[in-house]
């Protein structure tokens, strides 16, 4: 088999369009800084988003929980900052991912910076499937604005020692700003894309010294209209943050942050897709999928039949948190937190195939019978798109608390550091489906062509309705964990150890429909996660470090006997280089990695259920009465599937990474990002899949690069150029017929221009940026290549 490229449209900025948009295209950063002269001692929890040079960090937070040189931890860890989130336009964590090669973001739509939500299973960490990050260290769902973020962490590897509850690949924590207590600054950004799409955004602190001590408030907004080369792209995006801070005396710290998120992008800019057919017009079985433009080549790809049903995303979160330092070795500090996020991927005229929304997969399924949407007798004189009305949401409220102590202990000969603490974390989760039953007279039928106007009626019809006992599913998720660890440091600061341990106890409550009166199913817990890791110094410049670390996942699967399979445990082993060369221009980590995560289910076949115990109890007679026509290797189980579910698979991702940083001059910097890994099963009940890949997504070799350079001096002094590169090589989609299938390799640009200016008093900037250069395009669908041998 082999891909078939979306090749029409599909860029931000063609070169064309550059020269006609140069006037408007940019942005103006407006700033007044006003610097207090004191010496600001930050607590071990906090990291001064002015400690930063340009794309370049020395300390993370995350891999350690306390401020730590990455260089003397044992772990490969990576660092955006805001002035790289600033530069390239960058609205979410979620596409950050592009430039870390050890991340794979399968569902990223490269022709728009709208995130709702990152698509589900389809981001990997190591080759390992991953759906959630870390926000300030505690468990929480994407995107989130970058504007309210003054970092982003990716730290690879298993960190369940650290934070619980973990995925096997690492994690990627996003750091929210805090007010600051010692400036006062107020940062303007406009930008104006060709499309149409613009975005406002504000980050203004106040801070004042009085007889109550020191007081800062900070106010981040952000305001976008969003739209890209498609029809029917409008959309939008809202935020606000509200930080406040107030340090009574200098040991006491109280610190608290609103904030309110708001994102809809428009459901249906997809396609639909076709399988072949022989001259008889009969569907070939052969796995393809054809777009629709290519049947029909006066429909355009930048046509779709978006109805402005809007898929939305709206979060609000209120956090609080105090710092005591009791004397200059212990620092304590404890959080309170609650967010609620409420996400409705459809409301309104779906058809199945659409894309973009959950009307993808339950479109056409009720509890009242199925109806027959998307494109209907394709390629013939009555083909049709068809549609009906449909509501899917999903809300979740997490509660969180927790506190974390730091207490540093030294002696003549070595130093301790000590970190522990407690979190608890609690999710309520419902998901709601609104439809129409089978045979609905409100099907809509709109014609097979582009440029055509889409009519919807306004609002829901008479006939639809809760499907409370079709697909409402509901969820009580909670964990909480202990965790320590101890850091020290010998022989003169060559030696650097870390070990680590975490206790976590979860538990999962679902109700898998809206008829459940008792849950259907309780999952409960208890694991203990250890982290052994080193660092050792050979020179000044060369550091060696190994570290054995572990991650915990619960799963909520139960076998036919109602048996509750294991957690998804994984086992990782790293070592490898880390790098301080040339006085520091030359900086990163080099590793070799391999993890094995186990536990969980699988099916097999042949494995006892129920009915094969009963089977056996039964006598000959009383087998044919009870099992018809069946003989006990054609016995299911509860959900009609053969054998069982059984624990007995292994998965094993390994590979080398590459993260290096040069400061080739004092104007320029090179972030530089390498990864090769395989992933397969290597253990299973069914020996016909060991040696295969689990999932489809994984991308085997990837690189990007980050470049900045800014001149100091000169005709050009201030003026800054910055160039985005990622290059992803095939991505496994499955295997059909025997046959591996792959989308193509992919290489994207991005680059920009700053220059700054004088508006009266305040410092602007200039702000050119031209995403997708490359003008990459989406791989959609499937065609036959007419050989068994090539997919």
């Amino acid at each position: 088999m082999n891909t078939l490229k979306q090749s029409k449209g599909g860029f931000w900025c063609s070169f064309t369009n550059i020269l006609l948009l140069l006037p408007v295209l940019g942005g103006i950063i407006a700033a007044q800084d006003d610097v207090s002269e004191d010496v600001y001692e930050l607590d071990p929890f906090t990291i001064s988003e002015a400690a930063q040079d340009g794309y370049v960090a020395s300390n993370s937070l995350a891999g350690t929980r306390s401020n730590t040189d990455i260089k003397d931890i044992p772990l490969n860890i990576q660092v955006f900052t805001n002035d790289l989130t600033e530069d390239f336009l960058i609205t979410s964590q979620v596409d950050l991912e592009r430039y870390n090669a050890s991340l794979v973001n399968g569902g990223a739509d490269v022709h728009s910076n709208n995130t709702i939500q990152q698509s589900f299973n389809q981001f990997f960490f190591r080759g390992f499937q991953q759906n959630w990050g870390l926000r300030d260290g505690v468990r929480q769902y994407d995107p989130i604005d970058t504007q309210g973020l003054s970092r982003v962490e990716i730290v690879k590897g298993p960190a369940a020692a650290l934070y619980g509850l973990a995925y096997p690949g690492g994690l990627m924590n996003s750091i929210s700003k805090t007010a600051d207590l010692y400036r006062n600054f107020t940062n303007l950004n406009v930008t104006i894309d060709n499309n149409g799409e613009n975005r406002s955004t504000i980050d203004t602190n106040i801070s004042h010294e009085g007889d109550h001590g020191r007081m800062g408030i900070r106010f981040n907004a952000a305001y976008t209209e969003s739209k890209d080369y498609r029809r029917n792209s409008e959309g939008l995006g809202q935020f606000y943050q509200v930080n406040l801070a107030w340090e009574p005396v200098k040991s006491t710290k109280f610190e608290f942050l609103y904030e309110y998120g708001y994102r809809e992008k428009p459901v249906g800019l997809g396609t639909f897709f076709t399988p072949e057919v022989d001259a008889n017009g009969v569907g070939l079985n052969n796995g393809s999928a054809v777009p629709i433009q290519e049947t029909h080549p006066d429909i355009p790809y930048d046509w779709n039949w978006s109805t402005k049903n809007m898929r939305t995303l709206k979060v609000d979160l209120i956090k609080g948190k105090i710092t005591h330092t009791f004397n200059p070795d212990f620092t304590l500090t404890a959080y309170w937190q609650h967010s609620n996020r409420w996400q409705v991927d459809s409301d309104g005229l779906n058809a199945s195939g659409m894309g973009g929304s959950a009307a993808s997969w339950d479109l056409g399924f009720s509890s009242q019978g199925g109806n027959a949407t998307g494109w209907l007798n394709p390629n013939t004189p009555d083909e049709s798109i068809a549609m009906h009305w449909h509501h899917r949401d999903w809300n979740n409220k997490v509660w969180a608390y927790g506190f974390t102590g730091v207490y540093n202990l030294e002696f003549e000969s070595f130093q301790n550091l000590f970190t522990f603490g407690y979190n608890a974390w609690s999710e309520d989760f419902i998901s709601i489906k609104h439809t129409v039953p089978g045979g609905s007279p409100s099907i809509i039928h709109f014609p097979v062509r582009a440029n055509i106007d889409i009519e919807t009626p306004i609002g829901p019809p008479p006939d639809m309705f809760v499907d409370v006992a079709g697909n409402h599913q509901t969820q009580d998720n909670s964990n909480e964990y202990l965790f320590a660890s101890w850091q020290m440091t010998a022989l003169d600061g060559r030696l650097k150890t870390n070990v680590a341990v975490n206790k976590a106890d979860f538990k999962l409550v679902q109700w898998n429909t809206g008829a459940s009166l008792v849950p259907d199913s309780i999952t409960e817990d208890s694991e203990v996660s250890p982290l052994f890791g080193i660092v050792y110094e050979l020179t000044d410049e060369v550091s060696l470090f190994a570290i054995r670390s572990s991650s915990l996942f619960p799963t909520s699967l139960r076998n036919d006997f109602q048996i509750q399979l294991p957690p998804l445990v994984g086992k990782s082993t790293e070592f490898g280089v880390k790098l301080d060369l040339m006085d520091g221009r030359i900086s990163g980590t080099l590793s070799y990695y391999t993890i094995t995560q186990e536990g969980g289910g699988v099916r097999d076949p042949n494995a006892e259920n129920r009915n094969k115990t009963i089977w056996d109890t039964l006598t000959p007679a009383e087998r044919a009465l009870q099992f018809p026509g069946l003989t006990r290797e054609q016995l299911t189980d509860q959900t009609g599937q053969l054998g069982d579910v059984v624990d007995g698979a292994e998965t094993e991702s390994k590979g080398w990474e590459a993260d290096l940083v040069f400061q080739a001059t004092k104007d320029w910097q090179i972030i530089f990002s390498y990864a090769h890994n395989q992933i397969e099963i290597v253990k299973h009940p069914n020996d016909a899949l060991v040696g295969t890949i689990p999932f489809s997504g994984p991308i085997e070799d990837q690189f990007s690069l980050l470049s900045r350079y800014s001149f100091s001096d000169g005709s050009f002094e201030g003026l800054a150029a910055g160039l985005g590169y990622h290059h992803a090589g095939e991505s496994f989609q499955g295997t059909f017929n025997g046959i591996n299938r792959y989308s193509p390799s992919t290489d994207y640009v991005e680059v920009f221009l700053s220059y700054p200016f004088e508006i009266g008093s305040y410092d602007a900037h200039l702000r050119l940026n031209v995403k997708n250069l490359t003008e990459q395009s989406n791989a959609i669908g499937w065609k036959a290549t007419g050989s068994s041998q090539v997919a």
